[in-house]
């Protein structure tokens, strides 16, 4: 049953970590034993005081710090994993009122930050917080002209790459940091390898991109050429409603966010359910409508995005 879903919500960020179950079930139906995984709540951060988030919706990690696209508020807002705001970017005024949804760090410290209004425009900035350029600029090594986003999304820099979801084109495009496109998958659809409503993305060491397909409620696995290798949709008994932010943790776990039922499913990463953490609630542990995840591969800290409640919260 494909959900045909349009939410746009003003809201808050959470971070949270549960285990409800421990079995997973394959491909087959069977179940199969899963390793326990309980994480335990830590903080909610960036939640009240003057310096109060507004509908944050992306999140990415990047040199010790938390970059919010704060929805709300039209601002980049840079905290501390402790909550400490260090710097407020005024990403609506760059791009002429519109929103900021997702946002990506690379590993020279170059963010770049989606907008929802600006048709495909991704802006980037330094780590002063000084805005740079719109990506991708110019033209391609080859001297053709970049292929621009018609509405990107949700972003993840890794392997030296951008990987972008475009909601206009309900595709997936992967760029160098140059800007040049290296491929790009997808189609509108509910078959294997079409998207409707793509979000989240995250890509693994190997290249390996997994996608929140969110009007599909369902996640897809894609090799880095775009090929489609697998399909999550949840777990025996609870099908997933509406995935949005995604996330790999140091075990290899696949994180989804799920927007209507304000949890997070866990995966293992051949899409095994091993457990849910989260569930509704405007304190605490609970979440309302979050949509990014960040997790911390270092020392396995998970940030969310609780974007009605307006706060980022933490666990581990």
């Amino acid at each position: 049953m494909l959900i045909f879903v349009a939410i746009v919500l003003v809201g808050t960020s959470g971070i949270l970590y549960y285990s409800l179950s421990n079995y997973a079930a394959d491909d087959s139906g069977n179940n199969q034993k899963a390793p326990s995984y309980r994480p335990k709540f830590i903080s909610a951060l960036a939640g009240g005081g003057n310096q109060r988030l507004k509908g944050p919706m992306g999140i990415a990690l990047g040199n010790d710090a938390l970059y919010v696209a704060d929805s709300g508020s039209g601002h980049l807002v840079i905290i501390s994993p402790t909550g400490t705001f260090k710097k407020v970017i005024d990403v609506s005024a760059q791009a002429g009122g519109a929103r900021p949804v997702g946002v990506a760090v690379d590993r020279d410290m170059r963010i770049y930050v989606s907008t929802l209004g600006a048709e495909g425009a991704i802006f980037v900035y330094g780590s002063d917080g000084k805005f740079l350029y719109r990506f991708p600029e110019g033209t391609s090594d080859e001297g053709s002209v970049s292929v621009l986003p018609g509405r990107p999304i949700a972003l993840c820099a890794a392997n030296e790459k951008l990987y972008v979801t475009d909601v206009l084109d309900q595709d997936v495009k992967v760029y160098d940091l140059k800007g040049r496109l290296i491929t790009r998958f997808g189609r509108p659809g509910s078959d294997k390898g079409q998207f409707l409503y793509p979000n989240g993305i995250t890509a693994d060491r190997q290249g390996t991109i997994y996608v929140s397909d969110s009007n599909n409620a369902r996640v897809q696995v894609f090799s880095g050429r775009g090929e489609f290798l697998n399909v999550v949709t949840g777990s025996e008994k609870e099908a997933m409603a509406l995935p949005r932010g995604i996330a790999l943790d140091r075990g290899g776990r696949l994180h989804v966010v799920d927007m209507l039922k304000h949890k997070v499913f866990v995966f293992t990463k051949d899409g095994r359910f091993i457990s849910t953490y989260g569930g509704f609630g405007t304190t605490g542990k609970g979440l309302a409508y979050p949509n990014g995840i960040a997790i911390d591969t270092r020392n396995n800290e998970i940030f969310i995005a609780d974007k009605l409640n307006n706060r980022i919260a933490a666990w581990k």
